[in-house]
């Protein structure tokens, strides 16, 4: 009867042991669009291929700008190309996440995938004497 009682409260304490260690099961929280967008853009660095100016090739006025965007919502480039790009700053997303707004004021259309990153938007002169040409921009990136 005393090997009983033992095995018994072995049996029931290695049960409870066993419940207790059991944790919830982990919950798989699936990324938000916004998270997905913010990894597309934030996977490689942005290396200029092309750059038009109302249309018209104005890639030498951005001879070698590279554009690194990260998952905190910051960017910079490899130089200054004020205003039109200034060396570092902050974006938020706009009315949707293919709008970026720039900490200037700057909103941007943006287009990504794996190969190609397209940043479109309309530069206004704010009068200084050394701003750049005002207009629409269009610049494609390449990792």
């Amino acid at each position: 009867m005393k090997h009983l009682r033992k095995f018994v409260f072995f049996t029931f304490s290695l049960a409870a042991l066993m419940l207790i260690s059991c944790g919830a099961d982990e919950v798989v929280t699936q990324p938000t669009e916004e998270e997905n967008q913010l990894e597309s853009l934030s996977a490689t660095t942005w290396a200029m291929s092309t750059v038009t100016l109302d249309a018209a090739d104005a890639t030498l006025n951005f001879s070698g700008l590279v554009l690194t965007l990260k998952a905190d919502k910051t960017y910079s480039t490899n130089g200054s190309y004020d205003p039109v790009w200034p060396k570092s700053g902050t974006f938020t997303f706009g009315s949707d996440l293919n709008t970026l707004t720039r900490d200037d004021g700057v909103s941007m259309k943006v287009s990504v995938n794996e190969t190609s990153l397209t940043v479109t938007f309309t530069y206004a002169d704010s009068g200084g004497r050394i701003d750049a040409i005002p207009g629409d921009y269009v610049f494609s990136f390449t990792p």
